[in-house]
């Protein structure tokens, strides 16, 4: 069975999911084809302030890459 996440691998692993999707639409928000009024890919039609929170999305124009997230500590 799975294990349960604790307090701090929880706060871990939301804190590397928005410092990922914070990354991310900083790349956007350099792209010519980002719609800075819609917070939309021209190229994927995606709404972006959503999809960068996906950790197995991707950009279409190979900008960002989809990412592993893991929530356990390296020892």
């Amino acid at each position: 069975m799975g294990e349960r996440m604790n307090e701090t691998e929880k706060k871990n692993f939301f804190q590397e999911r928005k410092e990922v999707a914070k990354q991310r639409l900083a790349i956007c928000d350099t792209c010519d084809r980002y719609d800075t009024t819609t917070t939309q890919c021209k190229e994927c039609g995606c709404f972006m302030s959503a999809k960068v929170k996906l950790p197995n999305a991707s950009c279409p124009l190979h900008k960002w890459e989809q990412v592993r997230i893991s929530y356990k500590e390296e020892i």
